[in-house]
């Protein structure tokens, strides 16, 4: 591989204005296939196939047909504010005009409104009504919620506050963190100005990542007509795809520019170039794709389609920093090259203080060692009770109408009003029914059990729970696992619980087992890829060490944020809650593969000096004064990238760019740029030690 990059890197110096002509015809081809297809992101949940939640759902579809809707569903809730209950003729009547003017709307299939419902408050001055319309709910177009929100003006111009909520059906327009990316490049930039001390340097990985991201969107578009992709996950195609495309490119650079002061001959510089950094783009490029695409194998499909769009954004960084970007450099010609007598070049090697850090992290190795390894386990201590789920309303701004509706619904019927569980109950038989309702109403979580309806052929009986705590409380999935203890127990029938919360208690549950098994999986992967690489036992085993403690900081972090409220007003995080179900996994396969992007450039410019001087302290300093620089530019960009997401509005996304954030910071710079020079300079020699039968045994992979 490293020979052929090296070619290829010759024959792209000699063909540079052809790579960059075709690039861009694969970018233009890209936007107008993307285009002209357009998205087809879902809004929907997650559900775990072969949970007993997901068998319930589909056997209550076929047995009550009559309780599912298939259209988008939106629940208006009122709540009368001009001192009279919404029962009064005036108010009956407002509502009434309402609910018309919303049935005008052809799209809309049917109106439910709250006395129908029966659900008046105890002071009847909150209820709800339904709107139905005959798309199912990923279809109903904003245009349509437009012309739902200027019907509601009715009611609240009378004083009846009106707000609108929907599990299946996009009220808000929220903001995805799309600012963010563009503070991103901003920073990006300014970071690259400094590193390279050249603005048109600087643009260079900016602009190879923002062309790759573009196909990488264009590809993800397409990929959602075939794939449940959704739509938060075009957020984490942009973090990962912007962030690595600038990461590639900036090494790729870095190299190139160390090459040309030792090689003035530019093709030959380039070649050197594509065959060192570029291995290791490509190779850690690969590993963060295996990494992504490893989600799969956890059997959740949005979960999958994540992990594979994610991927897809990679690999277009990849292309893009293995063509354009060495193109780009072969036209620049001696404008890449550093500029000793540049002022910008003098300031900043001086505040870089060539080969310091490295020899700072060699003289105090061992304390350096201890200190993290105890700074980074106490962080990791929080993370001992982590309680998954899903956000929920609960924790949108106050700006939205969703949160407003989510208020008024607590505060009206209680914490429970919107974790409704639906029992499944197999008999015919009322008086089981009656059996099941009474001890399911002792429990000491629920407000209250109601017999619903039967099925169409009575062998079913449906059962709704209101629990007294909200979806994503502990007492709530208890009460899950506590209903369904109960069957065939004290002569009660089969007991089947599903609904949207039981959806997502099961699929926490079972992302929390999955869990371990996905992070051994992950860590043996490396573990033995580290060691082909390295030919080393001591430097694979600190490497995945040093991922799991990172991996802990972070998420023990994010539930001492998020879950345990800490700091959530300078994040601006309205409210703590559970931490999102699946972003331990999305954690470990992302920061699994950037992890070891930046030990692969650290630790083999080591490597390089070791086999060369066979002196340990000296390739420690050597690797940290080449690489060193790049990959603190490369922790700083992902950082400001990542951590733009944090204040974005939604929830899941905020959590996204949280723990990416933190997890940058532990890994790349605790991790990589302390932990692993430090205990390679402790080690010494027996860092680079591998039996000799083990030597044979595995493959030689050279990306030095």
């Amino acid at each position: 591989m490293k020979n052929l990059l090296g070619k290829t890197g010759i024959w792209i110096s000699k063909h540079a204005k052809l790579v960059i002509a075709v690039v861009l015809i694969v970018v233009g081809i890209s936007i107008a296939a993307g285009m002209h297809v357009g998205s087809d992101f879902k809004s929907g949940g997650m559900s775990i196939k072969g949970s007993q939640s997901e068998k319930a759902n589909r056997l209550m579809k076929k047995e009550f047909p009559a309780a599912n809707q298939k259209g988008g569903q939106v629940t208006v809730v009122l709540h009368s504010k001009n001192g009279a209950k919404l029962t009064t003729p005036e108010n009956m009547q407002t509502i009434h005009k309402m609910l018309a003017k919303v049935k005008e709307d052809k799209k809309v299939k049917s109106v439910v409104p709250p006395e129908m419902l029966r659900n008046y408050s105890k002071d009847g001055k909150t209820a709800y009504g339904l709107v139905i319309y005959k798309q199912k709910g990923e279809k109903v177009s904003q245009k349509t919620v437009k012309k739902l929100m200027k019907s509601i003006k009715t009611t609240r111009e009378k004083q009846i506050q009106t707000e609108l909520t929907s599990t299946d059906v996009t009220i808000s327009e929220i903001d995805n963190g799309e600012r963010a990316e563009f503070v991103g490049i901003i920073v990006a930039f300014a970071v690259l100005a400094i590193t390279f001390a050249s603005l048109l340097i600087a643009g260079l990985p900016i602009l190879s990542a923002l062309l790759g991201l573009i196909v990488g969107v264009m590809l993800v578009f397409i990929a959602s007509h075939f794939l449940p992709v959704a739509s938060f996950a075009l957020s984490l195609v942009g973090m990962m795809g912007l962030a690595v495309g600038i990461d590639y490119a900036l090494f790729i650079v870095s190299r190139y520019r160390q090459e040309l002061e030792e090689e003035p001959d530019r093709s030959k510089a380039l070649a050197k170039t594509m065959s060192t950094a570029g291995t290791a783009v490509l190779f850690a490029g690969v590993t963060v794709i295996i990494a992504l695409l490893g989600m799969s194998v956890l059997g959740i499909a949005m979960l999958s389609a994540m992990g594979i769009t994610a991927a897809i954004a990679v690999a277009t960084a990849i292309i893009t920093s293995l063509t354009l970007v060495p193109a780009l450099l072969s036209l620049l010609g001696d404008r890449v090259s550093s500029n000793k007598g540049n002022r910008i070049i003098k300031l900043t090697h001086k505040l870089r203080i060539e080969g310091g850090w490295g020899k700072l992290i060699t003289k105090y190795k061992i304390l350096f060692t201890v200190v993290i390894i105890g700074g980074l386990g106490v962080l990791t201590v929080p993370f001992t009770h982590i309680n998954l789920g899903l956000p929920n309303d609960a924790v949108k701004s106050t700006h939205l109408t969703e949160r407003r509706a989510h208020d008024l619904m607590t505060k009206a019927y209680g914490k429970g009003s919107q974790s409704t569980l639906a029992v499944l109950a197999k008999t015919s038989d009322q008086q089981d029914t009656q059996k099941v309702v009474q001890k399911i109403s002792k429990l000491k979580n629920v407000k209250s059990a109601t017999p619903m309806m039967s099925s169409k052929d009575n062998k079913y009986q449906m059962i709704t729970v209101m629990p007294k705590t909200d979806s994503n409380s502990v007492k709530t999935k208890n009460l899950v696992h506590k209903i369904r203890s109960y069957s065939h127990k004290d002569k009660l029938p089969k007991l089947l619980v599903t609904g949207s919360t039981a959806i997502n208690i099961d699929m926490s549950d079972a992302l929390m087992k999955a869990l371990p098994k996905f992070a051994i999986l992950i860590v043996g992967f490396a573990f033995i890829l580290l060691m082909m690489i390295f030919r080393s036992l001591l430097i694979p085993l600190v490497a995945v060490l040093g991922f799991v403690l990172s991996l802990g900081a972070t998420l023990g972090t994010v539930v001492y944020i998020v879950q345990d409220g800490n700091f959530i007003n300078l994040l601006n995080i309205p409210a703590k809650s559970s931490v999102l179900n699946f972003l331990p996994v999305l954690v470990i396969g992302i920061m699994f593969g950037l992890a070891m992007d930046y030990e692969v450039f650290l630790v083999s410019r080591m490597r390089e000096e070791y086999v060369k001087s066979k002196n340990t302290k000296k390739a420690v300093i050597s690797g940290m004064k080449k690489s060193g620089t790049a990959i603190v530019a490369a922790a700083l960009i992902m950082m400001a990238v990542f951590s733009g997401f944090i204040f974005a509005s939604d929830a899941i996304v905020k959590s996204m760019g949280l723990a990416l954030t933190l997890g940058i910071l532990f890994d790349a710079v605790f991790i990589r740029l302390i932990l692993v020079p430090s205990t390679i300079a402790l080690f010494g020699k027996a860092s680079w030690y591998l039996p000799k039968w083990l030597d044979k045994i595995l493959p030689n992979i050279s990306i030095d």
